[in-house]
């Protein structure tokens, strides 16, 4: 209907299966790394992270947001940094995916902690106190967005 060609270079097919030797295998599909690992009961389950390229690329993207924006006053500057944060976790927040949501908000965290104090001036314009003070006021944090799911058996 519409014309469209799937690429040759982008597309593969693999065999990811649970059993050997294609459980050692990872692939990156829709920014995440997708792979096989065993849970506590030793049953092999299928989880995704965050694909490192697309972590690198978020937080390059928070970095140049923070050092453009330092100028903000601070209630500006988090409610912004914020919104950016909560996008990542939107996206990105899966289970399974909590270290790389853990990484990824400690370093946006250090990283907006350091730039506005590098604005000039003798004082410091944030202490971690106050810092993560605010942070708490605007709720930022990792989350897990991804909803459980419930499955209903019918006998």
């Amino acid at each position: 209907k519409f014309g469209l060609t799937v690429a040759p270079e982008k597309t593969q097919i693999l065999r990811f299966s649970r059993y050997p030797p294609s459980r050692d295998q990872r692939f990156n599909f829709l920014g995440f790394e997708v792979y096989w690992y065993k849970d506590r009961k030793g049953i092999p389950r299928v989880k995704r992270r965050t694909a490192r390229k697309k972590l690198q690329g978020a937080s390059k993207r928070i970095r140049e947001w923070i050092k453009e924006n330092r100028h903000l006053s601070n209630s500006e500057f988090i409610e912004g940094l914020n919104r950016r944060l909560r996008g990542h976790y939107n996206y990105y927040g899966v289970r399974g995916n909590s270290q790389s949501l853990k990484k990824f908000y400690e370093w946006g965290i250090r990283t907006a902690y350091k730039r506005p104090n590098r604005r000039g001036g003798k004082r410091r314009n944030y202490t971690w106190a106050t810092f993560f003070k605010a942070l708490k006021q605007l709720g930022v944090g990792p989350r897990i967005v991804e909803k459980t799911q419930r499955y209903a058996v019918y006998a």
